[in-house]
Protein backbone atom coordinates (compact mmCIF):
# COMPACT_ATOMS: atom_id res chain seq x y z
CA UNK A 1 0.00 0.00 0.00
CA UNK A 2 1.27 3.20 -1.32
CA UNK A 3 0.71 6.74 0.49
CA UNK A 4 -0.61 9.23 -1.14
CA UNK A 5 2.28 12.26 -1.63
CA UNK A 6 1.21 15.52 0.63
CA UNK A 7 3.61 17.54 0.97
CA UNK A 8 3.99 21.20 2.00
CA UNK A 9 3.97 23.68 -0.79
CA UNK A 10 6.87 26.03 -0.30
CA UNK A 11 7.07 28.90 -2.04
CA UNK A 12 10.37 30.44 -1.03
CA UNK A 13 12.85 27.77 0.81
CA UNK A 14 14.80 28.89 3.64
CA UNK A 15 18.34 28.21 3.88
CA UNK A 16 19.01 24.98 6.73
CA UNK A 17 22.09 23.45 7.64
CA UNK A 18 21.73 19.83 9.51
CA UNK A 19 24.91 18.80 11.22
CA UNK A 20 24.28 15.16 11.82
CA UNK A 21 27.03 12.30 13.12
CA UNK A 22 26.98 10.21 9.87
CA UNK A 23 24.32 8.95 6.63
CA UNK A 24 22.58 5.87 8.08
CA UNK A 25 20.25 4.31 5.21
CA UNK A 26 17.30 4.66 7.36
CA UNK A 27 17.83 8.99 7.26
CA UNK A 28 17.75 9.35 4.02
CA UNK A 29 14.19 9.64 2.88
CA UNK A 30 13.53 11.96 6.02
CA UNK A 31 16.71 14.02 4.47
CA UNK A 32 15.35 13.96 1.03
CA UNK A 33 12.03 15.29 2.14
CA UNK A 34 13.82 17.76 3.97
CA UNK A 35 15.07 19.05 0.61
CA UNK A 36 11.79 19.67 -0.69
CA UNK A 37 11.22 22.13 2.36
CA UNK A 38 14.67 23.82 2.58
CA UNK A 39 17.62 25.28 0.61
CA UNK A 40 19.03 22.20 2.43
CA UNK A 41 23.17 21.09 3.47
CA UNK A 42 23.74 18.30 5.58
CA UNK A 43 27.23 18.20 7.63
CA UNK A 44 28.31 14.61 8.37
CA UNK A 45 30.53 14.92 11.37
CA UNK A 46 31.88 11.52 12.85
CA UNK A 47 31.36 9.08 9.48
CA UNK A 48 34.44 7.02 10.16
CA UNK A 49 34.30 6.13 13.64
CA UNK A 50 30.42 5.72 14.60
CA UNK A 51 30.64 1.55 14.50
CA UNK A 52 28.40 1.14 11.47
CA UNK A 53 29.71 0.18 8.05
CA UNK A 54 27.62 1.12 5.25
CA UNK A 55 28.06 1.16 1.56
CA UNK A 56 28.38 5.09 1.06
CA UNK A 57 28.26 5.33 -2.50
CA UNK A 58 25.08 3.46 -2.73
CA UNK A 59 23.81 5.79 0.18
CA UNK A 60 25.32 9.17 -1.48
CA UNK A 61 23.23 7.74 -4.49
CA UNK A 62 20.05 7.89 -3.18
CA UNK A 63 21.01 11.07 -0.71
CA UNK A 64 19.54 13.89 -3.61
CA UNK A 65 21.10 17.06 -0.94
CA UNK A 66 23.70 19.21 -0.88
CA UNK A 67 26.21 17.28 1.61
CA UNK A 68 29.77 16.85 3.16
CA UNK A 69 31.79 14.51 5.05
CA UNK A 70 33.55 16.80 7.43
CA UNK A 71 36.38 15.30 9.97
CA UNK A 72 38.31 18.07 10.63
CA UNK A 73 38.89 18.05 14.48
CA UNK A 74 38.98 14.88 17.17
CA UNK A 75 37.41 12.23 18.94
CA UNK A 76 37.13 11.95 22.83
CA UNK A 77 35.45 8.13 22.88
CA UNK A 78 32.37 8.26 20.85
CA UNK A 79 32.53 11.62 20.65
CA UNK A 80 33.79 14.10 17.61
CA UNK A 81 34.80 17.72 18.36
CA UNK A 82 35.07 19.37 15.25
CA UNK A 83 37.27 22.17 14.63
CA UNK A 84 35.51 24.84 12.28
CA UNK A 85 31.72 24.45 12.44
CA UNK A 86 31.53 28.57 13.35
CA UNK A 87 33.09 28.78 9.97
CA UNK A 88 30.95 26.19 8.59
CA UNK A 89 27.77 28.65 9.63
CA UNK A 90 29.28 32.02 8.67
CA UNK A 91 29.80 30.81 5.04
CA UNK A 92 26.54 28.63 4.86
CA UNK A 93 23.80 31.65 6.75
CA UNK A 94 21.44 29.61 8.01
CA UNK A 95 17.86 30.28 8.85
CA UNK A 96 17.37 27.37 10.30
CA UNK A 97 20.07 24.83 11.96
CA UNK A 98 19.10 20.91 12.66
CA UNK A 99 21.17 19.59 15.12
CA UNK A 100 21.34 15.74 16.35
CA UNK A 101 21.33 14.99 20.12
CA UNK A 102 23.37 17.01 22.76
CA UNK A 103 26.91 16.57 21.22
CA UNK A 104 29.99 19.28 21.16
CA UNK A 105 28.53 20.41 18.07
CA UNK A 106 25.05 21.05 19.54
CA UNK A 107 27.14 22.76 22.77
CA UNK A 108 28.60 25.12 20.49
CA UNK A 109 25.94 25.72 18.19
CA UNK A 110 23.91 26.60 21.36
CA UNK A 111 26.72 29.14 22.58
CA UNK A 112 26.71 30.82 19.28
CA UNK A 113 23.38 31.68 20.06
CA UNK A 114 23.83 33.14 23.45
CA UNK A 115 26.29 35.41 22.32
CA UNK A 116 24.40 36.30 19.49
CA UNK A 117 26.93 36.11 17.35
CA UNK A 118 24.14 34.47 14.85
CA UNK A 119 20.26 34.93 14.93
CA UNK A 120 19.31 30.93 13.21
CA UNK A 121 16.56 29.01 14.77
CA UNK A 122 17.65 25.73 16.32
CA UNK A 123 16.31 22.06 16.08
CA UNK A 124 17.57 19.36 17.79
CA UNK A 125 16.33 15.92 17.06
CA UNK A 126 16.60 13.26 19.71
CA UNK A 127 17.05 9.38 19.73
CA UNK A 128 15.72 9.31 23.38
CA UNK A 129 13.22 6.48 24.18
CA UNK A 130 11.03 7.47 27.44
CA UNK A 131 13.45 5.70 30.09
CA UNK A 132 16.51 7.52 28.07
CA UNK A 133 14.81 11.08 28.64
CA UNK A 134 13.95 10.50 31.96
CA UNK A 135 17.33 9.01 33.18
CA UNK A 136 19.78 11.40 31.92
CA UNK A 137 22.06 12.79 35.01
CA UNK A 138 25.47 14.30 35.33
CA UNK A 139 27.46 16.44 32.48
CA UNK A 140 24.69 14.99 29.71
CA UNK A 141 22.11 16.38 31.58
CA UNK A 142 23.62 20.05 31.96
CA UNK A 143 24.50 19.98 28.34
CA UNK A 144 21.08 19.14 27.18
CA UNK A 145 19.38 21.68 29.79
CA UNK A 146 22.38 24.64 27.93
CA UNK A 147 21.29 23.33 24.48
CA UNK A 148 17.72 22.87 24.91
CA UNK A 149 17.25 26.35 26.49
CA UNK A 150 18.74 28.19 23.38
CA UNK A 151 16.60 25.60 21.00
CA UNK A 152 13.35 26.34 19.54
CA UNK A 153 12.29 22.92 19.12
CA UNK A 154 13.20 19.47 19.47
CA UNK A 155 12.22 16.54 16.98
CA UNK A 156 11.35 12.86 19.46
CA UNK A 157 10.55 9.37 17.85
CA UNK A 158 7.72 8.37 20.16
CA UNK A 159 4.21 10.23 21.67
CA UNK A 160 5.15 9.44 25.16
CA UNK A 161 9.17 11.34 24.79
CA UNK A 162 6.67 14.02 22.95
CA UNK A 163 4.72 14.82 26.20
CA UNK A 164 7.94 13.84 28.84
CA UNK A 165 9.67 17.04 27.10
CA UNK A 166 6.47 19.29 26.90
CA UNK A 167 6.18 19.16 30.43
CA UNK A 168 9.82 19.09 31.18
CA UNK A 169 10.44 21.90 28.78
CA UNK A 170 7.93 24.23 28.36
CA UNK A 171 9.26 26.93 26.09
CA UNK A 172 10.00 24.20 23.53
CA UNK A 173 8.54 23.20 20.31
CA UNK A 174 8.24 19.28 20.63
CA UNK A 175 6.66 17.11 17.35
CA UNK A 176 6.87 13.52 16.71
CA UNK A 177 8.82 11.69 13.82
CA UNK A 178 9.77 8.44 14.37
CA UNK A 179 12.86 7.34 12.34
CA UNK A 180 11.19 6.20 9.59
CA UNK A 181 11.02 5.49 5.73
CA UNK A 182 9.31 6.17 2.63
CA UNK A 183 7.38 2.77 2.05
CA UNK A 184 7.44 3.57 -2.19
CA UNK A 185 11.29 3.95 -1.75
CA UNK A 186 11.40 0.08 0.23
CA UNK A 187 8.91 -1.21 -1.76
CA UNK A 188 10.51 -0.16 -5.22
CA UNK A 189 12.93 -3.03 -4.66
CA UNK A 190 10.29 -5.56 -4.51
CA UNK A 191 10.26 -6.37 -8.14
CA UNK A 192 14.30 -7.43 -7.87
CA UNK A 193 13.21 -9.94 -4.82
CA UNK A 194 12.48 -13.14 -6.71
CA UNK A 195 15.95 -13.49 -8.54
CA UNK A 196 17.78 -11.99 -5.70
CA UNK A 197 16.76 -15.10 -3.30
CA UNK A 198 17.57 -17.46 -6.06
CA UNK A 199 21.02 -16.72 -4.86
CA UNK A 200 20.51 -17.46 -1.42
CA UNK A 201 19.34 -21.08 -2.50
CA UNK A 202 22.55 -22.47 -1.21
CA UNK A 203 22.62 -20.69 2.21
CA UNK A 204 19.70 -23.05 3.09
CA UNK A 205 20.38 -26.59 5.23
CA UNK A 206 16.39 -26.74 5.45
CA UNK A 207 13.83 -26.34 3.87
CA UNK A 208 11.70 -24.74 7.04
CA UNK A 209 10.13 -21.47 7.90
CA UNK A 210 12.76 -18.37 8.79
CA UNK A 211 13.31 -16.47 11.84
CA UNK A 212 14.93 -13.49 11.11
CA UNK A 213 17.28 -11.42 12.73
CA UNK A 214 18.96 -7.81 11.21
CA UNK A 215 21.64 -6.16 12.72
CA UNK A 216 25.16 -5.73 14.35
CA UNK A 217 26.25 -8.71 16.53
CA UNK A 218 26.70 -6.96 19.49
CA UNK A 219 25.99 -7.68 23.12
CA UNK A 220 23.59 -5.26 23.41
CA UNK A 221 21.25 -6.79 20.74
CA UNK A 222 20.51 -9.81 22.65
CA UNK A 223 21.58 -12.23 19.50
CA UNK A 224 22.68 -14.58 22.54
CA UNK A 225 19.55 -14.38 23.73
CA UNK A 226 18.12 -15.43 20.97
CA UNK A 227 19.92 -18.23 20.08
CA UNK A 228 19.57 -19.87 23.48
CA UNK A 229 15.19 -19.40 23.06
CA UNK A 230 15.05 -21.01 19.72
CA UNK A 231 17.37 -23.51 21.11
CA UNK A 232 14.79 -24.08 23.38
CA UNK A 233 11.57 -23.73 21.35
CA UNK A 234 12.10 -23.54 17.31
CA UNK A 235 15.10 -25.42 16.35
CA UNK A 236 13.55 -28.27 15.25
CA UNK A 237 10.88 -26.73 13.19
CA UNK A 238 12.14 -23.16 11.73
CA UNK A 239 15.62 -21.87 10.85
CA UNK A 240 17.54 -18.45 12.46
CA UNK A 241 19.18 -16.52 9.89
CA UNK A 242 21.28 -14.18 11.12
CA UNK A 243 21.92 -11.34 8.92
CA UNK A 244 24.81 -8.71 10.00
CA UNK A 245 28.34 -8.54 11.59
CA UNK A 246 30.02 -7.63 14.63
CA UNK A 247 32.74 -8.09 17.75
CA UNK A 248 30.49 -11.40 19.08
CA UNK A 249 30.15 -13.50 15.88
CA UNK A 250 32.31 -15.63 17.16
CA UNK A 251 30.93 -16.26 20.26
CA UNK A 252 27.79 -16.62 19.18
CA UNK A 253 28.78 -19.42 16.46
CA UNK A 254 30.38 -21.19 19.76
CA UNK A 255 27.06 -20.33 21.34
CA UNK A 256 25.86 -22.01 18.25
CA UNK A 257 27.97 -25.15 18.40
CA UNK A 258 27.57 -25.91 21.94
CA UNK A 259 23.67 -26.00 21.19
CA UNK A 260 24.40 -28.18 18.16
CA UNK A 261 21.91 -26.52 16.34
CA UNK A 262 24.39 -25.56 13.29
CA UNK A 263 21.93 -27.13 10.76
CA UNK A 264 18.86 -25.09 11.57
CA UNK A 265 20.85 -21.11 12.20
CA UNK A 266 22.77 -19.51 9.58
CA UNK A 267 25.09 -16.72 9.75
CA UNK A 268 24.99 -14.63 6.41
CA UNK A 269 27.20 -12.20 7.14
CA UNK A 270 26.31 -8.23 6.01
CA UNK A 271 24.20 -7.67 3.18
CA UNK A 272 23.23 -4.06 2.10
CA UNK A 273 19.85 -2.52 -0.43
CA UNK A 274 17.60 -4.59 -1.98
CA UNK A 275 19.78 -7.97 -1.25
CA UNK A 276 19.20 -7.18 2.47
CA UNK A 277 15.48 -6.62 1.99
CA UNK A 278 14.86 -9.35 0.14
CA UNK A 279 15.60 -11.37 3.71
CA UNK A 280 11.97 -9.76 5.03
CA UNK A 281 10.31 -11.14 2.23
CA UNK A 282 11.54 -14.70 3.00
CA UNK A 283 10.99 -14.47 6.55
CA UNK A 284 7.76 -15.62 8.77
CA UNK A 285 8.55 -13.28 11.18
CA UNK A 286 11.53 -10.82 12.39
CA UNK A 287 13.05 -10.54 16.48
CA UNK A 288 14.09 -7.76 17.73
CA UNK A 289 15.89 -9.00 20.93
CA UNK A 290 17.91 -5.95 22.07
CA UNK A 291 18.94 -5.59 25.61
CA UNK A 292 19.34 -1.27 24.71
CA UNK A 293 17.84 0.18 21.43
CA UNK A 294 16.99 4.06 21.23
CA UNK A 295 14.83 3.10 18.70
CA UNK A 296 15.40 -0.08 16.27
CA UNK A 297 14.74 1.48 12.51
CA UNK A 298 14.73 -2.42 11.29
CA UNK A 299 11.59 -2.44 12.73
CA UNK A 300 10.20 0.24 10.25
CA UNK A 301 12.09 -1.85 7.06
CA UNK A 302 10.55 -5.36 8.62
CA UNK A 303 6.58 -3.85 8.40
CA UNK A 304 6.76 -2.20 5.69
CA UNK A 305 7.11 -5.49 3.74
CA UNK A 306 4.64 -7.01 5.84
CA UNK A 307 7.04 -9.05 7.99
CA UNK A 308 5.30 -9.14 11.43
CA UNK A 309 7.97 -8.05 14.40
CA UNK A 310 8.73 -9.40 17.82
CA UNK A 311 10.36 -6.18 19.81
CA UNK A 312 11.98 -6.08 23.15
CA UNK A 313 10.18 -4.50 25.35
CA UNK A 314 14.00 -2.28 25.59
CA UNK A 315 13.40 -0.76 22.21
CA UNK A 316 12.35 2.85 21.66
CA UNK A 317 10.01 1.81 18.20
CA UNK A 318 7.24 -0.16 20.17
CA UNK A 319 4.93 2.50 18.74
CA UNK A 320 5.06 0.70 15.79
CA UNK A 321 3.72 -2.73 17.05
CA UNK A 322 0.19 -3.64 17.72
CA UNK A 323 -0.28 -7.03 19.56
CA UNK A 324 -1.20 -9.39 18.21
CA UNK A 325 -1.81 -7.72 14.81
CA UNK A 326 1.29 -7.31 13.33
CA UNK A 327 3.79 -8.39 16.17
CA UNK A 328 5.08 -8.85 19.75
CA UNK A 329 6.55 -7.64 22.32
CA UNK A 330 8.20 -9.66 25.04
CA UNK A 331 10.98 -9.48 27.48
CA UNK A 332 14.39 -11.12 26.36
CA UNK A 333 16.28 -11.62 29.13
CA UNK A 334 12.65 -13.75 30.24
CA UNK A 335 13.99 -16.69 28.61
CA UNK A 336 10.55 -18.81 29.71
CA UNK A 337 9.03 -15.35 28.10
CA UNK A 338 11.22 -15.38 25.48
CA UNK A 339 10.46 -18.83 24.39
CA UNK A 340 6.57 -18.43 24.44
CA UNK A 341 6.52 -15.04 22.28
CA UNK A 342 8.40 -17.42 19.79
CA UNK A 343 5.87 -20.51 19.94
CA UNK A 344 3.39 -17.50 19.48
CA UNK A 345 4.22 -16.38 16.33
CA UNK A 346 5.12 -19.36 14.91
CA UNK A 347 1.36 -19.98 14.99
CA UNK A 348 -0.15 -16.76 14.20
CA UNK A 349 2.12 -15.08 11.66
CA UNK A 350 1.55 -15.39 7.74
CA UNK A 351 4.74 -17.54 6.05
CA UNK A 352 7.65 -15.28 3.91
CA UNK A 353 7.89 -15.78 0.20
CA UNK A 354 4.61 -14.78 -0.17
CA UNK A 355 2.76 -11.07 -0.64
CA UNK A 356 2.25 -9.54 2.15
CA UNK A 357 0.46 -6.13 3.24
CA UNK A 358 2.49 -3.30 4.04
CA UNK A 359 1.80 -3.86 8.64
CA UNK A 360 3.03 -0.01 9.21
CA UNK A 361 0.76 1.61 11.75
CA UNK A 362 1.81 5.07 10.53
CA UNK A 363 2.12 7.67 7.61
CA UNK A 364 5.49 8.53 6.35
CA UNK A 365 4.32 11.50 4.74
CA UNK A 366 2.24 13.01 7.93
CA UNK A 367 5.60 12.42 9.85
CA UNK A 368 8.05 13.93 7.41
CA UNK A 369 5.97 17.42 7.61
CA UNK A 370 7.43 17.83 11.11
CA UNK A 371 10.45 18.93 10.09
CA UNK A 372 8.86 21.97 8.14
CA UNK A 373 6.07 22.96 10.80
CA UNK A 374 8.70 22.76 14.00
CA UNK A 375 11.21 25.68 12.68
CA UNK A 376 8.13 27.92 11.42
CA UNK A 377 8.51 30.98 13.67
Amino acid sequence: MFEKNSKIKVSVKEKALVFYSYLPPWRIDIFNAMNEYYDLKIVFLNSESDGFTYNRDLLLNNLHVDSIFYNKGFNIGTKAFRLGIYNIVKKYKPDIVFTHEYSPTSVFLALLLRINIFNFRLIVTTSDNFKMAQSVYGLKKYFRLYVLNSANGVVVYSENVREWYKENFPHLKVEVCPNIQNPRTLLAHKKYFKSILKGYNNLFHLNKPIVLYIGRLEKIKGVDLLIEAFNNSLKETHQLVLVGEGSESQNLKNLVQKYNIGNSVIFTGSYYGRDLYAWYYLADFFVLPSRYEPFGAVVNEALIFGCPVLASKNIGALDYINEGNNGLIFDPENNESFVDTLFKASNSFTKGGTERDNLMLVSFNQYSKVFYKIAQP
